[in-house]
């Protein structure tokens, strides 16, 4: 049983290398050196082939060490790892960085075994295990640094308030050098490679109790604690700390290469996107867009609406800032007549005062702030994205810094980003603006999207605070349920039959077309007695799929022809599915309405999902769907619904009959009950539901289960 976190990584006091050797090639020894730059704690060297490395006395193994070690950082092949690890829990170790690849990620028989030892023998002594196949821990706050890459080949960024939490070691340390060159600042980052024990949700659960990280940027291909990881984030949302999300295996070929990278399964891009939303995550499929953002987050005050004014000395660079923040979902709010009628005391005619304002070419520093002014004072903007190009002889840098400097401070409160770009003069004014703690961009389409990172994150939190708890149903409906589903399992069906999925729905409140079953033309009719007076005929069969197919379906059926009905679906299902197991034969109410979907899986990384749609044929046609973690609420379930283009037919459009969205919403959220209350169910789908402007009704249903489908959640 784990009791430690992230922490022994970030912060030990003392720490072993193991392999580190005086080749200069050796990678232990690049570590070594990396920790002898400047590492506030005690480094030891474990090298039974030496006495000495880099004037350090080598032990002969992790237990001779005579002292204490917190973390054990083994650089040797993977073929000695299982035993290094040992060594390590055997000592006391809290915590063990394995670098080498050749575990698991390598797809082989003995990669995977090798990591299962390495695994068990941590666990066997509570030890913490990062990697296999890492690069480990950056922690500038006590100059940790455990990467193998020397510090003349990758630049180390200097310290700030971002971290980074990536699954590619590669990509972690590329990125480091990145920022380094860009001097982004960045003061905490960790790879977890095969993540055979520590992982993103250990990372950001030791993130959120960081004092000194303010943001973090994460990288990821596959997720495997997913409702972890989950908590986790929302754990740093609600500590004011965006969590920015790049996903890599977005696609099914991209997806495949993640198996092979990182020993990772990347799971369903749609139910990661609608779950990093949920958690209150910044997702981004560009990592130069995800840094942007990191960068404005860390500097910038929260604004308090959408209105954005766009001061710039070049037109086009305020239109495509302009078209960049419509996009994003912010306004650019057109000035008012009486703050025009202001400014044009001062300024001519060609100076378009509309917002975005354009101040044109020869525009000088001081107009900026007299601009900016008047649309902070005048309530008219909750942020400002400024356009200031100093290549015009009227652009003094030292003014226009001056100047810009002036605006951040009178108006504190206000998200402030700059565009200034060239190859002196623009360069120069950036890196000063930067080192004033002002985010800088060289396109006005980066600088809008940062600056909008800002709303969307502080909709994000505001979205997680809302979360609250789900409804829950009576005991007695999950036990019936829990006893249709058993008797499929026990009868070693993986398909539920339609009266089956039709009870399950009904166990759980839903509301079913009544139906009865048949099993000779005389119950066809009394069927047809009791249900009728308009009626639909399917056959039951755990071996037929797709009953049209096969005639085995009847609709318009009534009382006097239930019987010559129930024959003639026999008869066909013998001719055209002569192998089929028949179970009876489904006698049903036709409903009216309009057809809508609701169904749901269980998500292997995320768990149970529930999603919402057109019904009938148009779900495949139109690929109008919604989906949301279940289980869930009725608002999040009316959200849903609200979030389709079905939902215009659904109140009523052009004259249509509307639908009651409660009845729909309220089904929405009892499937989700039944997906989190049974971890059996894989998949379920119920098309089409009849809604009309008195209710909502279950017509057909489909269910497959399996035996630990997953873990049911409670939220």
């Amino acid at each position: 049983m784990y009791t430690a976190g992230a922490e022994v990584f970030f912060e030990p006091k003392k720490v072993a290398v193991v392999g580190a050797s005086p080749r200069p090639d050796n990678l232990g020894r690049a570590i070594l050196e990396n920790l002898l730059t400047g590492f506030k704690g005690k480094v030891y060297v474990v090298n039974p082939g030496y006495t000495e490395v880099l004037g350090l006395k080598s032990y002969p193994s992790v237990q001779a060490v005579p002292d204490e070690v917190d973390l054990v950082v083994v650089a040797t092949p993977a073929r000695l790892a299982p035993r290094v690890v040992e060594d390590a829990g055997a000592k006391g170790a809290k915590g063990v960085v394995v670098f080498s690849g050749g575990f698991a990620e390598t797809d082989t028989d003995e990669g995977r075994r090798l990591q299962e030892e390495v695994v068990e023998a941590a666990k066997r002594h509570g030890v913490r295990l990062l990697g296999p196949n890492c690069i480990g821990v950056y922690n500038y706050s006590n100059s940790l640094d455990t990467f193998f890459l020397p510090r003349s080949k990758m630049k180390r960024p200097p310290p700030g308030p971002i971290a980074v939490v990536s699954q590619s070691g590669a990509l972690l340390a590329t990125l480091m050098d990145w920022a380094a060159a860009r001097n982004l600042g960045i003061g905490k980052a960790i790879n977890f490679g095969n993540k055979a024990d520590v992982d993103e949700v250990d990372s950001l659960e030791y993130m959120a109790k960081a004092p000194d990280v303010k943001a973090i940027v994460v990288y990821l291909e596959g997720v495997t604690r997913g409702r972890a990881l989950i908590d986790a984030i929302r754990l740093n949302v609600n500590e004011g700390k965006p969590v920015i999300v790049v996903k890599g295996g977005r696609f099914q070929a991209t997806a495949r290469a993640t198996l092979s990278h990182t020993a990772s399964i990347a799971g369903s891009y749609d139910v990661f996107k609608e779950a990093m939303r949920e958690a209150g995550a910044l997702l981004f499929e560009d990592l130069e867009a995800a840094f942007d953002a990191a960068k404005v987050l860390v500097s910038q005050p929260l604004p308090r609406g959408p209105r954005v004014g766009i001061i710039t000395n070049s037109g086009g660079h305020g239109v495509i800032a302009a078209d960049t923040v419509t996009a994003e979902g912010l306004e650019v709010p057109e000035t008012p007549a009486a703050i025009v009628s202001s400014l044009r005391q001062v300024f001519p005619d060609r100076v378009s005062l509309r917002n975005p304002i354009d101040l044109t070419g020869d525009a000088r520093p001081e107009q900026y702030k007299l601009v900016a002014q008047a649309l902070v004072k005048g309530g008219l903007v909750d942020s400002l994205l400024l356009i200031s190009l100093v290549q015009p002889p009227t652009m003094d840098v030292d003014e226009t810094l001056r100047t810009i400097e002036l605006i951040r401070d009178d108006d504190e409160g206000i998200p402030l980003v700059v565009v200034t770009i060239g190859a002196e003069a623009g360069v120069k004014l950036a890196r000063a603006l930067e080192e004033l703690g002002i985010p800088t961009f060289e396109l006005p389409d980066r600088a809008a999207r940062s600056l909008a990172s800002l709303l969307h994150f502080r909709r994000a939190r505001d979205l997680v605070k809302s979360k609250g708890p789900a409804p829950t149903v009576p005991k007695e409906a999950s036990v019936r349920a829990k006893e249709i589903i058993q008797r499929a399992l026990s009868e070693g069906r993986s398909k539920l039959l339609e009266d089956e999925a039709l009870e399950l729905l009904r166990a759980y409140g839903v509301r079913v077309a009544d139906f009865c079953v048949a099993r000779s033309e005389e119950e066809a009719s009394a069927c047809a007695e009791k249900v009728g007076p308009r009626l639909v005929m399917k056959v039951i069969s755990p071996d037929i799929s797709h009953k049209s197919d096969v005639g085995g379906v009847l609709v318009g059926v009534t009382p006097k022809s239930a019987a010559s009905s129930y024959r003639a679906i026999i008869n066909n299902v013998k001719s055209r599915a002569p192998g089929a197991r028949v179970e009876g034969v489904l006698v049903q109410r036709l409903e009216s309405g309009h057809e809508v979907m609701v169904g749901g899986l269980n998500d292997m990384a995320f768990g149970p999902v529930v999603t919402f749609g057109a019904g009938g044929l148009l779900v495949e046609f139109l690929g109008d769907v919604t989906m949301r973690l279940s289980p869930l609420g009725q608002e999040e379930a009316l959200e849903m619904i609200k979030a389709t283009k079905v939902y215009r037919l659904l109140k009523g459009f052009r004259g249509e009959t509307p639908a009651n969205i409660d009845a729909i919403a309220d089904i929405i959220v009892k499937v989700g009950l039944l997906l989190n209350d049974h971890n059996e169910i894989k998949e379920l789908d119920i098309n089409p539901i009849l809604a009309n402007q008195e209710t909502a009704t279950a017509v057909d249903a489909r269910v497959i289960v399996a035996r630990g489908g997953g873990q049911a959640v409670v939220r």
